[in-house]
């Protein structure tokens, strides 16, 4: 199973989140989606497809929820498409299946890519190829054992980099500056 959890929108990669896990050739494939459709229409959209036989839909998940589902899923997906406010973005959702310890499938932008190959991570796809994405899919389903290290690394970058130490460090270092 694949997660994607948050707003479901187009320019999040909804369609081509769908389209890709009816690609997927391992039919137990699914896509574990938690979240509140923008606009409530794309459901239907959605819907009509033909991946969304393997879809199961969530909802609006709470906390406790969104850690279950997390739990039981091969990778998280951070599709979002290249607009200008995505490229240059991280986002939370990243680090959370990161410090879930899953691996990531996310757009291969030049900041996630650094994000992502520098944790060594998750794989990283065109984020508008359905067909890249259900490969990158197959393969964590067909390479478990590195799909798993992938997570572990994640769950260690989050620990040790993504988290609010050596944040803080740099914003008290600023804010020292900024007085002196």
């Amino acid at each position: 199973h694949f997660a994607y959890v948050g707003g479901i929108t187009s320019i999040r990669g909804a369609r081509e989140m769908v389209e890709a896990i009816g690609q997927v050739g391992h039919q137990g494939a699914r896509l574990q989606l938690a979240g509140e459709f923008q606009p409530d229409a794309l459901r239907d959209d959605l819907a009509a497809m033909s991946g969304w036989q393997r879809v199961e839909y969530h909802g609006w998940a709470t906390r406790p929820e969104v850690a279950r589902i997390l739990g039981r899923v091969r990778a998280g997906l951070v599709l979002f498409h290249p607009a200008p406010n995505h490229l240059d973005a991280q986002p939370n959702k990243m680090f959370e299946y990161m410090a879930a310890g899953i691996p990531v499938i996310a757009s291969d932008f030049p900041l996630w890519r650094k994000i992502v190959d520098g944790a060594g991570c998750g794989l990283l796809v065109n984020p508008m190829d359905p067909a890249a994405i259900a490969e990158a899919m197959q393969w964590l389903l067909d390479h478990p054992d590195e799909a798993e290290a992938m997570g572990q690394r994640g769950r260690k970058a989050v620990e040790s980099t993504y988290n609010w130490a050596p944040e803080s460090e740099k914003l008290l270092a600023l804010y020292k500056r900024l007085l002196q």
